[in-house]
């Protein structure tokens, strides 16, 4: 029986609360036997300068391209209106599969959040009872999200539970990121009067902003001013900062769990489940709590993960170059393949447009994925996958193989402004962690450089074509006409097949051009063009000269073929001026030279001898028309 498979769709996987979630789904997962796909976009990347909220959005285009079992949405990690809004759509359409939503509360979906009321009232009566703040400020995360609205009320009513008020001038509003610490911290040191007593921060990135530009200025915490965070990060805890740490590991084996049951026709026993978060005091409130994590040994573990990152981001510092310059596909399958294996990534699938890489390969709308995509490296436990297309549907083919072990595959978009490139699916590992916006960026980079390449190589081909093509009806001109009649002629004497060369001249241009104008001319020259198109079916190549001139050549196998095209040739006109009625009747002159060449057998000789044929019929029609004109 197929596995199921459970979406996870998010943002910001590279940072330690999406992590440790979405590490403890793949564990949970693999238990169960159950496939997981995440679908991750930047969700609190600064979009006007690093990302592009469309850009990362089409990520969640991808989710809704093939049919889940399940779902599994972190809908209070999305920032940009984009994202949000086609994740919103995307749930709308899943509506009726088993849904886990966390933070959120939503209809028809068991909802797991964190009880952050409780943990933010005790933090904030911490800082009250025991360390006598009273000028509390609260830095909030985007007001927009429940899950923000909820601490700041919770820190709020606390406050005037003991008689004091949470100012509006001390709410600022943040977008979970260290820069708004900073912003948050500069602004304070601005106002007369001096610090607030606390900084009460809605995550631990505001906080770290926050604690590092006071520092920076020559404050210190909690000496000068107390700081407060939320999340538990392992940074946070080692560097003592007071904040809380919400059941992540529980939440995660829970959502799994539930899914798992419900994916097989058990309906949940509670569809809101609720996880107290757990406060952790630490130094930056003056309390100097020691727990495991803040241990001299998980502090050392902190020093090596630093330099575990170090190394990773010199790593890919290295590899920048080379896979900014990549020059055509198997340039870049090489030199990706270097950058996997020495990441150590044990899984990962390059998916591209072909129109970015391949040539002649130009659509439409190229802000969404294509119906087709190309699958330009994949790389799996050593060894490289087959380059190759696959519908879109599909998403990735190694989701449709029978595999020994679940799949657990992170999906991220690759594009450069409104230019949607592709995606990448990783396996969750090095590259997925914090060093993941360089990874992609590298991608996006390599990417780059193949769709300039390509572009350069399509405009080159395209002018090209136009030195040998005439604009007026798109067939060969005089110069192409030079330069591929040659591989004709000579496939004709090795074959001793009979080359075909046919002369024609439009009759009564001047006449049109006269009487109609030369507007009127180039229709009937683009008329006649579209007769001299119909000799293709027969193998003829037709040919523009210049004006009311026109060639067709090729190759037939009998003399009773070759001469057969002069009347192919007048039906092809008879028929245009039947299906195309126009103000002036097309009419062309024709001359025929055939023979089967030999090496002494010029192009020459065979143009002299047709346009002479053709010469001598335009001779019979004037004397016929001069004979018909004196009759009368």
């Amino acid at each position: 029986m197929k596995r199921k498979t459970i979406a996870v769709l998010m943002a910001s996987i590279d940072r330690e609360y999406q992590t440790d979630f979405i590490r403890g789904v793949m564990d949970t997962a693999e238990e169960l036997n159950i496939d997981v796909c995440v679908f991750n976009c930047m969700g609190y990347m600064n979009v006007d300068v690093a990302t592009s909220d469309r850009g990362e959005s089409a990520v969640f285009d991808l989710a809704g391209a093939r049919d889940f079992d399940g779902i599994i949405s972190l809908r209070a990690t999305l920032a940009g209106e984009s994202s949000v809004r086609k994740v919103e759509k995307l749930l709308h359409r899943m509506a009726g599969l088993p849904h886990v939503s966390i933070d959120v509360p939503t209809n028809g979906a068991v909802s797991i959040q964190f009880d952050d009321a409780v943990s933010v009232r005790q933090v904030t009566e911490h800082v009250i009872t025991r360390h006598g703040a009273r000028n509390i400020v609260y830095l909030s995360g985007p007001l927009r999200q429940m899950v923000a609205m909820n601490r700041l009320q919770a820190c709020r009513e606390t406050m005037e539970a003991h008689g004091l008020t949470l100012a509006p001038e001390n709410i600022f509003e943040g977008e979970w990121i260290q820069g708004s610490g900073r912003q948050c911290a500069e602004e304070l040191l601005r106002r007369p009067g001096g610090l607030p007593d606390a900084i009460l921060c809605g995550n631990d990135d505001m906080a770290f902003g926050v604690t590092d530009c006071l520092m920076e200025k020559g404050y210190q915490v909690p000496q000068d001013v107390i700081v407060t965070g939320y999340d538990a990060l392992r940074e946070a805890v080692a560097r003592g900062l007071t904040t809380i740490r919400r059941p992540i590991d529980q939440a995660a084996r829970i959502a799994v769990e539930t899914l798992s049951g419900w994916m097989a026709g058990e309906t949940p026993k509670e569809y809101d489940i609720v996880l107290p978060g757990v406060p952790i005091y630490g130094a930056s409130c003056g309390c100097f709590h020691e727990t495991e994590r803040n241990s001299p040994s998980a502090r050392h573990g902190m020093r090596g993960g630093h330099r575990r990152m170090e190394s990773v981001l010199l790593m890919i510092s290295m590899f920048s170059g080379s896979l900014v310059s990549v020059v055509n596909e198997e340039d870049a399958r090489e030199k990706i393949d270097q950058f996997v294996q020495t990441m150590g990534i044990g899984e990962l699938y390059l998916c591209v447009d072909p129109s970015v890489s391949r040539p002649g390969e130009v659509r439409e709308g190229n802000d969404t994925y294509p119906n087709e995509m190309l699958l330009l490296y994949g790389f799996r436990d050593g060894e490289r996958m087959p380059a190759g297309r696959f519908p879109l549907s599909r998403i990735l083919p190694v989701l449709d193989e029978e595999r020994e072990r679940p799949v657990k595959l992170v999906f991220c978009p690759l594009y450069y402004r409104e230019r949607n490139f592709g995606y990448v699916a990783l396996r969750m590992g090095t590259a997925t962690g914090v060093a993941l916006y360089s990874v992609l960026m590298l991608f996006n980079g390599a990417l780059m450089s193949l769709y300039l390449q390509n572009s350069l190589r399509e405009y080159a081909r395209k002018v090209e074509d136009m030195s040998v093509h005439d604009i007026m009806t798109g067939m060969l001109n005089r110069r192409g006409f030079q330069e591929r009649y040659r591989q004709v002629l000579d496939r004709a004497r090795r074959e001793g097949s009979w080359f075909v060369l046919l002369s024609a001249d439009m009759d009564h241009m001047k006449q049109i051009n006269d009487r109609y104008g030369h507007l009127t001319g180039d229709q009937a020259i683009g008329r006649m063009g579209r007769a001299m198109e119909k000799l293709r079916k027969g193998g003829m190549e037709p040919v523009h000269i210049s004006g009311d001139e026109f060639l067709a050549f090729g190759i037939r196998p009998t003399l009773a073929e070759a001469e057969r095209v002069l009347s192919e040739a007048r039906e092809a006109v008879r028929q245009l001026n039947e299906e195309e009625p126009w103000m002036e009747e097309t009419s062309a002159s024709f001359g025929l030279y055939t023979a089967v060449p030999t090496a002494k057998d010029t192009i020459d000789l065979f143009l002299t001898r047709a346009d002479h044929a053709m010469y001598e019929e335009k001779k019979r029609k004037k004397a016929a028309a001069r004979q018909a004109e004196s009759g009368k």
